[in-house]
């Protein structure tokens, strides 16, 4: 067998996407290896963002109430395995390698980095038995690796401006490539925020057959923010839950959990489980669920967040104010030169007080420049600006800034590579 290191180098490799745009290499490739993907009911989710605690919450309740659940995500944090997971535990090194030369046996066309990927987890999901297999999509959706699943059960989570690039420059646009993981008399579950992209769903979804059940923020109110959960109930025309709770790390959980307990709900209902004891299921799972890298207290006093787009950080500036207001702030702060890095400074020096902001650079090729970064966080904010090119080094600068001030919080965001590198940066530090 390959060595571990040897094969992650090797898919690391890989370009992230075919050469040819579109489903025929990899679906060849599935049937090769026997259609893996077919052997496990799935559950596909896109979306901007959320999509990641939205399959996180939802794989947590179907492994509470006792089935083996498959979770296939991206991009990951610190270990490639943490994109392959079962029940909440990441693919072992060996059972990484082994699906990969399984999948790699089938080799013909090369595929992408993605197709690789999701592959080799449809692969692992079926070898070890799964009930259940929760895939995020990548990007986008209508031309994402995921879409050759035909699942039980799609869900869209909220849609808003990112990778334009690739997907669009309007919300329309964006919402037709996420559109496009509805396939014919699927049930599509989504988080209905913006009234243009909900009309491009719920027109797809008519187009297609299948059935629409959507989540509005009216569905749901927080009604206490307590010492160490949220206390929020849920109520539609499908179902009623009062005093829900989740942890108290960010206010918009509300709105991924709501999503997953509708998907839940549902597939518990079409297996004939009787509604108490999907509520007690639900109950009991939201008090265990986090997701890394969101609202995340990775050592005390110091938070990870990985949002990376205006609308994440518009949720982000809510859960800040409304659950950080009493503390002083340092702020650590990169991102990528494709996102709207302009708009996200603004928006966080204009709405957050911090007592001082560190700006660094992610270890990735798409980086950007954190002089520039620095320079638009001075045009608008008399908070003092520092710059420092590696994260380990604004870690250390921010740690002792903060000194043993019990009133004072490091906050890091801006990009999912920053939660990475930050929480490698971590890992090397024992003192926390």
């Amino acid at each position: 067998m390959a060595d571990y290191r040897e094969t992650v180098d090797y898919i690391l490799g890989i370009p992230l996407f075919a050469q040819k745009i579109g489903k025929e290499n990899l679906s060849s490739l599935l049937c090769r290896l026997g259609n893996p993907e077919k052997a496990v009911p799935a559950i596909h989710v896109a979306g901007t963002n959320g999509k990641g605690s939205t399959c996180r919450a939802l794989a947590q309740m179907l492994a509470a109430r006792g089935y083996r659940v498959g979770l296939f995500i991206s991009p990951h944090l610190v270990s490639i395995n943490e994109r392959i997971q079962i029940n909440g535990t990441n693919i072992s090194d060996d059972d990484f390698v082994s699906a990969f030369e399984t999948v790699k046996g089938q080799f013909m066309e090369h595929p992408s980095f993605f197709e690789v990927m999701f592959a080799m987890a449809a692969v692992y999901f079926r070898q070890q038995k799964c009930d259940f297999a929760v895939y995020e999509t990548g990007m986008g959706g209508r031309l994402d690796a995921t879409n050759v699943l035909t699942p039980e059960l799609t869900i869209i989570t909220s849609v808003g401006m990112d990778h334009m690039e690739y997907l669009g420059d309007t919300i329309e646009k964006i919402a037709y490539e996420k559109a496009g993981i509805i396939k014919p008399g699927v049930p599509v579950i989504y988080f209905r925020r913006d009234e243009a992209a909900a009309r491009v769903i719920e027109d797809t979804a008519k187009e297609r057959g299948a059935d629409i059940i959507p989540v509005e923020k009216s569905d749901y109110i927080i009604n206490h923010l307590g010492n160490k959960t949220i206390d929020f109930s849920l109520h539609n025309r499908y179902y009623s839950y009062c005093n829900l709770q989740i942890q108290k790390t960010s206010l918009y959980q509300v709105e991924n959990v709501s999503l997953a307990v509708t998907a839940f709900r549902m597939l518990m209902e079409r297996r004939n489980v009787p509604e108490q004891d999907i509520e007690k299921t639900v109950r009991n799972a939201l008090l265990q669920f986090y997701w890394e890298g969101r609202m995340e207290e990775i050592a005390p006093h110091i938070y990870v967040d990985g949002a990376h787009n205006v609308e994440a950080v518009n949720a982000y500036i809510e859960t800040m104010n409304r659950l950080h207001g009493e503390y002083n702030k340092i702020l650590v702060f990169a991102a990528v030169k494709d996102k709207e890095y302009d708009s996200m400074i603004h928006l966080l020096a204009g709405n957050i007080t911090f007592d001082r902001i560190i700006v660094t650079s992610v270890d990735s090729s798409r980086k950007a420049d954190s002089a520039k970064l620095a320079e638009i966080f001075s045009a608008c904010t008399d908070t003092p600006v520092m710059v420092s090119d590696e994260i380990d080094d604004a870690m250390d600068m921010a740690v002792e800034l903060r000194g043993d001030r019990e009133n004072t919080n490091i906050y890091c965001v801006g990009s999912l590579y920053l939660v990475g590198g930050v929480k490698r940066w971590r890992n090397r530090h024992d003192q926390f």
